[in-house]
Order: structure tokens, then sequence, then C-alpha cells
């Protein structure tokens, strides 16, 4: 009888484990900064950019890197630095780390915006 209750508390100790692993890599999945898509990130409306070009966000600072040529700019379009694609790091001008070992392939994307299709043009200077 005794070794029936040993079983018993064993395989019961062993699905709660199992149970309590699978939960806490869930919570540290979601409470992440980022995720896989970049889809618990919000990019605000006002960033315009000529490329598609990958955004980043550290707390209140924006940093958008534009692929072609790996200068990375803030919100408002400034350019402040490079992105080193061998260490994955953002370089301000003057040198100093901003960010390290970011992997632009996990980082969301801004799309150039288009003028909508009934923009018309017109020349006030007659």
């Amino acid at each position: 009888m005794r070794y029936q209750f040993f079983k018993i508390f064993l395989l019961t100790g062993i699905i709660i484990t199992a149970w309590n692993c699978s939960e806490s890599a869930a919570v540290q999945e979601s409470t992440s900064g980022t995720s896989k898509a970049g889809l618990d990130i919000q990019i605000p409306q006002n960033i315009v950019v000529r490329e598609p070009s990958y955004f980043y966000q550290i707390n209140t600072d924006y940093y958008i890197i534009a692929p072609s040529t790996m200068t990375v700019s803030d919100g408002s379009g400034n350019i402040i630095g490079t992105f080193s694609t061998s260490t994955g790091a953002i370089m301000s001008l003057s040198g100093d780390i901003i960010a390290i070992n970011l992997d632009l392939s996990k980082l969301p994307v801004v799309a150039p915006t288009k003028p909508p299709k009934n923009l018309i043009a017109v020349d006030l200077d007659i």
C-alpha cells in the first residue's frame, strides 16, 4: 500500500513541476519588451520613412534604422548615429553605444507612407 502512495505522490510531483515550468516560461516570454513579430510595440503614427526601416524603442526614445545606409535617426528624422551589423550596436555620432546585441530580424518594420491616390496637386501661383 505504501508503494502505491509513493508512486502517486511522485507522479503528482512530476506533473506539478512540469506545470510550473511551462507557466514560468510563458510568463517570461509575454513580459519581454518585444515579441518575435514586434506586436507588443506601438509604433507612433507620425514617423515618416523613405524606405522600409527597422524600429527600436528604449523607454520614450525612438530609433529608426535605415537598412540601405545603416544610419540611425530619432523619431523626428534627425540622424543621430549608425548601426553595426557585426555587433548589433547602435552607436551615436560621438561614439557612445546606445544599444547592443540587436537582432534586426526581430525588430518591427516601419513602412514608408504613401500619399492617398485621390490627392490632387494644385499650383496656386498664377
